[in-house]
Formats: C-alpha cells, structure tokens, sequence
C-alpha cells in the first residue's frame, strides 16, 4: 500500500472514531445523533463558539411529604395501674373461688349417725344398745366409705353381746372406664368370741356394671389376708374376694343398700367368711334429715372354733341422721 492509501485508511478510522464518539456523548444528553454533528458558528446549529451549558440531571427528591405519617412518632396509649381497692378485690374475688388448699379434704362428705335402743324387765332383764357411723365422700376419681358399729346386750346383768365393728372402703376410677381398684379392710372386736381381734385387707379390681343417679351395681374381685390375734390360729392366713354392691335410691323417701363379701381361703375353699349387710332407709323428715332405718348384718364363719356358732346375726331399727 502506498503512503498516500495509508494516510487515507487512517483518517477514514480516526473520523469513524469521533462520529461514534459523538453519537454516545449525544445519547447521554438527550439530543437526537445525528451523521453530521452542527458545527460551532454556523446558523441554526444553535451552536457558539463557547459550549452550550447542559442541565444537571434531575435529582431524585427523597423528602417524605408531610402529613404522611412515616416520621410521626406512634401512639402509645398507657394503661392505668391498678388502685389498691381494684387490687383488694381481685384477690377477694380469687379466694372466694378458689378453695383453701388442706391435708384433709372438708368438702364432699356425706356422713351420718345412728342409734337403736331395745330393753326389756320384769321376768327379763334385758337391753340392748346399738350405735353406729358412717363417714363416705365420693368424688369424680375416688370413692373413700368408713363404717362403724356396736352392739351390746345384757340380759339380767349378764353380757350377752359386746362387739365393736369397723370397715373401711376405697376405690380409684381407671379414667373414664367402668373398672377400678380398690382397698378393702376391716376390723373386728367381739368379747364373746375366741379371738382377741381380727384383721383383714384385700385388694383387686371392680367393675360398675350400673352407675346412674340413684342406682349403683358393682362387683369386685381380689386377694389378701386375714389374722385373729389372740386367736386359736394366731396366723395370716391368705385368701381370695369376691363381693357385690347394690345401692337403690327409690325415690326421694325411700332408698335400698345390700352387700355381700364372700372371703375363701387359698388353701382351702370350704374355710370361708362371709359378711352381708341389708337395710332400708326411709325418710322421716327433710329438714333435720331424719330417716328411719331398718337392718340386718349377717357374719358367718364355716370353721369356728370350738364352742362358737358358725352365725352372727344383727338386725335392728334405728333413727338415722344425715350431716
């Protein structure tokens, strides 16, 4: 290539540079490219010798208008302490509700008392005297019954009953099933007998077959043990349970009860105890919850000692109240 095509080739490219040069300084201020640029000083290029000063680009106003709220402080609403009267009263309002916590649980009883009196003279001296309590609370989980009784007869000066009687019964529901456990003991001293007194606790499982207002069937099932200190067999001797629960409220007056425990021994089934209990109860009057009751408790033993009969039977009237 001669000089003269170099020369030319270099202010070709050179003049190609500043036109795309031109077109991108044009792009950023906003005038339209153009191939011929306007040339300083001509007419209607708009153009002086001096450069046309160009606006500054607009800047973003970041000013939050007023009244928007965006830099108010937000309201804080305060709450008013509590006076010492309100305070006073809500501490007596939660007492009033909430029950005094105790070792012994006071509420929930349903206790009663009972006395029969029987005497006789002239030909025969007699009287008979029999007493008795009952202590029970039921709650939505436990079932907690304790009973005692006496009996005593003389009959011309002579003993001829002396016993003092103690049972006591508690069960536990297994949740909202018809099964429970249960505990069952119970004490007995009688002069006339060959024993001193006699002990026995089981333990097992029930079942409420009926348990409505009013009407109770239930029966149970289990094991434990006995011992007559001062006995002829002064021993434990071990034996099963088996035993039923009927409990009637008739009416508003009238109400049914009966028991019976059957206690066979492990080792042999044929030495047996028995305990049955019946009564009715009648009401007489409802403000001093006086009742009229009537009963009859039988103890049989298939193997007493010698000279003993194997039944006891008490059966009496009394006056019953409620408390």
């Amino acid at each position: 290539m001669s000089r003269f095509g170099g020369l030319a080739l270099a202010s070709f490219l050179a003049i190609a540079f500043a036109i795309d040069q031109g077109v991108s300084a044009q792009e950023q201020i906003g005038i339209p490219p153009t191939l011929n640029p306007p040339v300083a000083g001509e007419p209607g290029s708009g153009v002086s010798g001096q450069p046309t000063p160009q606006p500054l680009p607009i800047e973003h106003d970041w000013s939050v208008p007023s009244g928007s709220g965006l830099l108010e402080s937000p309201t804080v609403e305060l709450i008013p302490m509590p006076t010492e009267d309100a305070v006073e009263m809500s501490r007596t309002a939660w007492l009033a509700q909430t029950p005094p916590w105790s070792w012994f649980p006071w509420n929930g009883w349903e206790n009663s008392a009972e006395l029969g009196l029987n005497g006789a003279s002239g030909n025969t001296e007699s009287m008979t005297l029999q007493t008795g309590a009952r202590f029970k609370r039921k709650t939505d989980w436990n079932v907690f019954d304790l009973r005692l009784l006496q009996n005593r007869t003389h009959n011309s000066g002579v003993t001829a009953q002396n016993n003092v009687l103690l049972y006591g019964d508690f069960e536990r529901s297994l949740g909202e099933s018809a099964w429970n456990v249960f505990v069952k003991q119970g004490l007995e001293y009688d002069e006339l007998r060959a024993f001193d007194l006699r002990y026995f606790i089981n333990s097992g499982l029930g079942y409420n077959w009926i348990d409505a207002d009013g009407l109770l069937l239930s029966t149970r099932m289990g094991a434990g043990a006995s011992r007559d200190f001062g006995g002829v067999e002064d021993r434990w001797k071990p034996e099963a349970l088996f035993g039923a629960t009927y409990e009637h409220q008739v009416n508003a007056r009238h109400k049914l009860i009966a028991k019976l425990d059957f206690y066979p021994a492990w080792e042999d089934f044929s030495d047996f105890r028995t305990i049955a209990d019946l009564s009715w109860e009648f009401l007489l009057a409802e403000a001093p919850n006086l009742s009229l009751k009537f009963g009859a408790m039988h103890r049989h033993d298939s193997q007493p000692d010698e000279a003993f009969l194997p039944n006891d039977l008490n059966y009496s009237a009394l006056l019953l109240y409620k408390f």
